[in-house]
């Protein structure tokens, strides 16, 4: 009977151990069911961080072509700064070379004025220096006397200096002591050859035409300043040896 009991106890202990071992076969398979959704919100996890990756990316990528960008315009804008800088400069060279050739070519006196080229003869000439007017005298279109202070300037002859004023000689007795001959000059080219040096010796300064006056005697140039009028070596870059030209007489005394 004893015997009988236990048997029936073991019985009744291996049925609950197979009931417990449903039950956890049962349980396991809950969670497993359980654990895939869990599973399913790390993919969606990893897929976030992959988008974030991806788009922290995408900026670092708009920032840099952003930037090169702003840098493309920026030195765009310093090539459009610097070509319009080019084209003034340019143009400010172009400007002051026409008022160089204008400065050759533009003649001084006044616009209704007659100092200009003629092909009669010279009556009264006019510095360039400071607009002093003196009066000439001639029968020859070359060789011209000077009248200063109602005398004629005369080189060496009877002068005890170089130069002096002395009674103007009449037609019965004349030498080349009150005799100047003329040139008119035009550019540069016939300055460097008058003075027989080579042309960039000759000022760029000189405003073009104007005649000089050489003594017959040792060809040197008549000049003036504001102490009156002298003889002296011939100096082309010298304004004060450059001269107008009228057939209009205009009597004036020098002092």
């Amino acid at each position: 009977m004893f015997i009988d009991y236990i048997y029936l106890s073991l019985i009744i202990i291996i049925l609950f151990f197979i009931i417990f071992l449903i039950y956890l076969s049962y349980e396991y398979r809950n969670i497993e069911c359980f654990n895939v959704p869990i599973i399913n919100s790390l993919s969606g996890i990893k897929s976030n961080i992959l988008d974030t990756n991806n788009l922290s990316l995408d900026f670092d990528s708009e920032y840099k072509n952003l930037n090169n960008e702003i840098n493309n315009r920026n030195i765009s804008r310093d090539n459009l700064k610097n070509i319009e800088l080019y084209k003034k400069t340019q143009k400010n060279f172009l400007d002051s070379e026409k008022l160089k050739e204008l400065n050759k070519t533009i003649n001084t006196t006044d616009i209704n004025n007659n100092y200009q080229f003629t092909d009669k003869l010279i009556k009264t000439i006019k510095s360039k220096y400071n607009a002093q007017y003196l009066s000439t005298f001639s029968n020859d279109m070359k060789k011209y006397g000077i009248l200063a202070n109602d005398k004629c300037l005369t080189v060496n002859g009877l002068c005890k200096d170089e130069f002096c004023l002395l009674e103007c000689q009449n037609n019965l007795y004349t030498s080349d002591s009150q005799k100047f001959t003329t040139k008119r000059i035009t550019n540069n080219k016939e300055a460097a050859n008058e003075m027989n040096v080579n042309i960039d010796r000759i000022s760029e300064k000189n405003i073009y035409p104007y005649n000089i006056f050489k003594s017959s005697v040792n060809d040197n140039c008549l000049t003036i300043s504001n102490d009156g009028v002298t003889i002296e070596r011939c100096n082309l870059n010298n304004i004060r040896q450059q001269w107008e030209i009228s057939p209009d007489e205009n009597l004036c005394v020098l002092e």
